[in-house]
């Protein structure tokens, strides 16, 4: 398979639009061997900044002399700018040989009767599978939609981020900040901390999920602060 047929392939998947659940992408993983339970992540939601977030948790990572693993979306350029390792992205032919790998267990699942694994799911896996292979140190992984059912969500990570809560993707999060919250809020692991900068209801909702999974929550500008280390 070549880059330009994996990519051609990827861009097929978008039929079967978004689909949230987990189900067929632990059902995925673990016909890969499941590769995520090999790695050491930092997993990154929220409604904005998330992704410059996940690009500077990278960033922090990388200058410490960790090798880096970081996962995106959507792309700029290329489809390779969503598998980052020490912010380089993957070789096209290396995407092109993951892609040529998963397939085959694509199709024997919607073969088996389950539903078929979404573009996003698709991608997700091929990260973690990335990752692993490539035996990164830690990996800064972002949400792609929400947070309880998000693909991501099968990871049990290091540390979760939810940098802010507002409203957005009302279609599949709901209609108020505390409904999204909720959702937002389920990427919270029993006893794994959590840090967000979020406010309001969406701080109390936080709150409470931490609460019942034994959480410790760190907010920033309140539990953590910082100043600048010098003038500009």
């Amino acid at each position: 398979m070549t880059y330009e047929q994996a990519i051609k392939y990827l861009k097929s998947l978008t039929k079967f639009g978004i689909n949230l659940g987990l189900s067929r992408i632990q059902e995925l993983l673990q016909r890969l061997g499941n590769p995520h339970h090999r790695l050491n992540i930092i997993h990154i939601g929220g409604t904005n900044g998330k992704g410059s977030t996940t690009a500077m948790i990278a960033s922090i990572l990388r200058a410490a002399g960790y090798k880096t693993g970081m996962f995106t979306s959507p792309h700029l350029h290329s489809y390779t700018e969503r598998f980052l390792i020490n912010g380089e992205p993957i070789a096209e032919a290396r995407l092109a040989q993951l892609i040529n790998d998963i397939r085959p267990h694509l199709d024997n699942m919607v073969t088996e009767g389950f539903e078929h694994p979404t573009e996003f799911e698709v991608s997700t896996a091929l990260a973690l599978l990335y990752f692993a292979l490539e035996e990164t140190d830690y990996v800064a992984l972002e949400v792609g939609l929400g947070g309880t059912i998000d693909s991501t969500n099968v990871v049990t990570p290091l540390v979760s981020v939810i940098t802010n809560v507002s409203l957005d993707h009302m279609d599949y999060l709901g209609s108020s900040v505390g409904e999204i919250a909720r959702v937002k809020a389920g990427i919270i692991k029993k006893g794994v901390p959590v840090v967000t900068a979020a406010e309001g209801i969406a701080l109390e909702v936080i709150q409470q999920a931490a609460e019942a999974n034994y959480s410790r929550l760190i907010r920033m500008g309140k539990d953590v602060t910082w100043s600048p280390l010098r003038q500009e």
